[in-house]
């Protein structure tokens, strides 16, 4: 993996590359503290402290901050997009609230997808990161593939929907999306698969390693998809994409939040 990393960087060395994150832009609040009883005769939860974190393609987008790249976001304003609230007790989800809004939302925001369509053009890859909130519609989903095909860009789809919407793209789905729509083995389709090694196709790829401390699950696929994008970017392989991205995800899961 090390000899990954080095060729990565010495590729970045050489020429700066653009990665373009289309998609719904989300923000993951961490609500801190403990349960106890109440007089109304339920469960209260005594709040101690908030933290609030980028999510979804936000979350993807900064999980490559940290690398010689430039990056362009488009998704809905951080001030006006689905919000996920995980209330945290001894370091475990005991409940999750989600506020995603109007269904509508996603309506108003068709300027961003043409702004977002006229910015594939000078990207090194495009990773399109879909919970399904509305920013993504299959008809923009195939527009961009058509593009990227066009112009021999990666364009990776982290799915949550069935695989026939992202035809085209790369496609990164976890074990539950893979068991849901019944995938086969063929075509580009990268398995993550929680600690386990990822696979593509019967294959599973990168080395046996050790495992490491799970703090936080929550994100780790954002990190993934971001890593996989970012490495093709660079002419990697799928296959040392994903291995590398797997990498990416086992630090991602030893910190708190995301």
């Amino acid at each position: 993996m090390e000899n990954l990393v080095d060729r990565l960087l010495s590729e970045i060395q050489n020429r700066r590359r653009r990665i373009v994150v289309i998609g719904d832009v989300i923000l993951d609040r961490w609500v801190i503290g403990k349960r106890d009883n109440c007089q109304d005769n339920c469960l209260k939860f005594i709040q101690e402290s908030v933290v609030e974190t980028p999510g979804g393609a936000a979350n993807a987008e900064r999980c490559l901050s940290n690398w010689d790249v430039n990056t362009s976001l488009y998704g809905y304003a951080q001030n006006d997009c689905p919000i996920k609230t995980r209330y945290v007790e001894d370091g475990k989800i005991v409940f999750r609230v989600d506020d995603d809004g109007p269904k509508s939302r996603g309506d108003g925001y068709r300027w961003i997808r043409v702004v977002a369509s006229e910015m594939v053009a000078s990207a090194g890859a495009v990773l399109l990161s879909d919970y399904d909130k509305g920013v993504l519609t299959p008809e923009f989903i195939r527009q961009i593939s058509d593009l990227c095909k066009k112009r021999e860009i990666p364009c990776v789809a982290d799915c949550k929907r069935k695989p026939e919407v992202y035809e085209g793209c790369i496609m990164k789905g976890n074990e539950d999306w893979e068991k849901r729509n019944n995938i086969g083995l063929e075509g580009n389709i990268v398995i993550t698969r929680g600690h386990h090694r990822p696979s593509l196709g019967i294959e599973a790829v990168g080395g046996c390693l050790p495992l490491v401390p799970l703090v936080n699950h929550v994100g780790a696929g954002d990190c993934f998809a971001a890593h996989l994008t970012l490495a093709l970017a660079y002419g990697f392989s799928l296959k040392e994409a994903a291995a590398m991205a797997h990498s990416a995800g086992r630090v991602y899961v030893q910190f708190e939040h995301n």
